[in-house]
Parts: C-alpha cells; structure tokens; sequence
C-alpha cells in the first residue's frame, strides 16, 4: 500500500520536517515532494522512496488513511 498525499503532509509534520529537509533525505527535488503532498503525478517508485524513509523514522501509515508516530530510531 503507497502512502497518500495527505498522509505524507501529516508524517511529515509529525517528524517536524520541513519539505526541504524530508526531499534531501529521500533523494528527490523539493518540487517532487511538492507533487506528492498535492496529490500531484510521480511514479510509484518515488512514493515508495519518500515512504520508506518517513517509516524508517518511525512513522506507521494506517490502512484508513492516518498516520502514527512511533519511537523515533536513533540515527
């Protein structure tokens, strides 16, 4: 299951990260992750990119579309 738009802006904010900060993490532009919290077109794999590392800082993506914030792994 990929993330949505809205749940990638609630881990997002949940890990106080700002757009800048979670695209240099994922390896992608800021306008692509701009893309991505609009709902906007990017391909699976870049979902999947930008999700995997919100979830490797803790954040559990729920099936009716929240989010949760786990312990926070040290880095």
């Amino acid at each position: 299951m990929l993330i949505s738009a809205s749940q990638c802006r609630m881990a997002r904010a949940a890990l106080g990260l700002s757009l800048r900060e979670l695209a240099t993490a994922a390896g992608v532009s800021v306008n692509t992750l701009s893309r991505i919290e609009g709902d906007g077109n990017v391909t699976s794999k870049t979902l999947a990119k930008v999700q995997q590392i919100l979830a490797s800082e803790g954040i559990l993506f729920q099936r009716d579309g929240s989010v949760s914030l786990t312990e926070r792994r040290p880095p």
